[in-house]
């Protein structure tokens, strides 16, 4: 089976690189225009982030950054 590997970088921790494969036939049913979800049921939320963000590489926050978005300053 060939794989894709993703890699998205925090836009906040630009030391930060996250790294996941997806098989390639499903990330082309992705790109083709299925929703994320659909075609990766079997991702986390964060690892679907990963994937999302190949379209908007300016758009990523690593998990750690997401959580931080809920907690008042």
């Amino acid at each position: 089976m060939a794989l894709v590997e993703l890699e998205a970088t925090c836009r906040n921790h630009h030391f930060r690189t996250d790294t996941i494969q997806v098989p390639r036939k499903r990330w082309d049913e992705y790109v083709g225009g299925a929703l994320v979800q659909n075609v990766f049921p079997d991702l986390t939320p964060d690892e679907r982030e990963i994937v999302i963000t190949q379209r908007m590489p300016w758009a990523y926050l690593c998990p750690e950054c997401w959580n931080k978005l809920g907690e008042e300053e």
